[in-house]
């Protein structure tokens, strides 16, 4: 997957890059720090690539790879080696698990960085007095302030997104009841007419035939008024019947969402804060309306789990029009989603359920690098 694959690629190019800073820097040593700390050796190198390896999961498992981060630079401190760029990967791994992880989890992180901090300076580690303390501790609470701030935006881009679903879902609705009431009068006045024109015609039937023979004259006239009011009864019920019928026409409930609104949606999802690309292949005049209405929903529920569940990340639409199929699929490289979401999340068994109406398939799951996928296959004719 194109999302997921830009995801691993970054990932592990900036690991590169923090390894190669990092552990290159514990060997640029001032001549004035010679007699402060000890030879870089091994030991140094190998908690160096500690250090800055963890920066590879920090979006699928932030807490862990900060634990085992800031252990390591503590370790080399603790033991007088040089540190120089290493906390930059730890500025890193704090932000990231400010910016994936739910508050509480979030605070947790900062706290456990903060000890690390204390515990270094209480080693009497070199250089690191208390104006060093008071920096670093301002230092690492403004990367994770940052992830908290990204956190918040997310969450408040999913509320706005959800905001506007309801309210398009309240006007569905609304325009919905307005049409069921406007039927029911419709086929009211329908009753009305057929019931009054048929009394019409029975009763001028009944006196036509009792006066045929005696006087035709009046049975003419009988007879004319039966066809004149037939014949308005049926251009009446023609065009309540249209009404009725027509769920194109003006009267008719509003269209339901399909694909041709996958536009409309992708710009609202890019408004709410959310880098969205969108690629259609083929032209899709002839899909149903169910299916259409389906697909749609499975690129909305996509979506709105990437605003949800994906934290800081892009995501990827593409929708495909094939012979008797259409393909939707849905892509980010994000942190992806837990997998008790994906196997029993609403959202997640309502998208089954629709593809599953048309005997489509549906695959969901995370992808290299921790980003996620929603490909969906829903079938509406034999292939030619």
């Amino acid at each position: 997957m194109r999302g997921g694959s830009e995801g691993v690629w970054f990932d592990a190019a900036l690991t590169l890059l923090a390894v190669v800073v990092g552990v290159g820097s514990q060997f640029a040593a001032a001549e004035h720090q010679d007699e402060l700390y000890r030879d870089t050796g091994l030991l140094a190198v190998v908690l160096g690539l500690i250090v800055t390896l963890p920066i590879f999961w920090r979006r699928t498992h932030p807490q862990q790879a900060l634990v085992v981060s800031v252990a390591a630079i503590t370790v080399l401190s603790a033991l007088q080696y040089r540190t120089n760029s290493l906390p930059i990967a730890v500025l890193f791994l704090i932000y990231a698990a400010a910016a994936y992880q739910p508050l509480r989890r979030a605070t947790a992180a900062l706290a456990y960085v903060y000890v690390a901090i204390a515990v270094i300076y209480v080693t009497d580690a070199p250089d690191f007095d208390a104006r060093s303390l008071a920096f670093n501790l301002a230092l690492f609470g403004a990367a994770w302030l940052g992830g908290v701030a990204m956190r918040s935006r997310s969450a408040t881009a999913l509320a706005r997104l959800a905001e506007a679903d309801e309210r398009a879902e309240a006007h569905r609705q609304h325009a919905a009841r307005a049409v069921a009431e406007e039927r029911l009068r419709i086929a009211q006045e329908l009753h009305d007419v057929v019931a009054h024109s048929m009394s019409v015609i029975a009763v001028q039937a009944g006196m036509g035939a009792h006066v045929i023979d005696r006087q035709p004259e009046r049975a003419r006239q009988a007879l004319e008024t039966i066809s004149h009011t037939s014949r308005s009864t049926l251009v009446e019920m023609r065009r309540l019947l249209g009404v009725l019928r027509g769920e194109d026409g003006d009267r008719a409930a509003l269209p339901a969402p399909g694909l041709a609104d996958v536009d409309a949606l992708v710009e609202q999802v890019r408004a709410a804060g959310l880098p969205v690309e969108l690629d259609v292949e083929g032209a899709g005049g002839d899909v149903p309306r169910g299916v259409d209405l389906s697909a749609y929903r499975v690129v909305q529920e996509g979506l709105t789990n990437v605003i949800k569940h994906a934290g800081p990340a892009h995501a990827q639409v593409r929708v495909r029009y094939g012979t008797g199929a259409v393909e939707v699929e849905v892509t980010d490289d994000g942190r992806g989603i837990a997998a008790p979401a994906v196997n029993g999340g609403h959202g997640l068994m309502g998208m089954r359920e629709r593809v599953a109406v048309w005997g489509g398939t549906l695959d969901v799951g995370p992808t290299d690098g921790g980003g996620f996928h929603v490909h969906a296959v829903l079938p509406y004719g034999e292939p030619a």
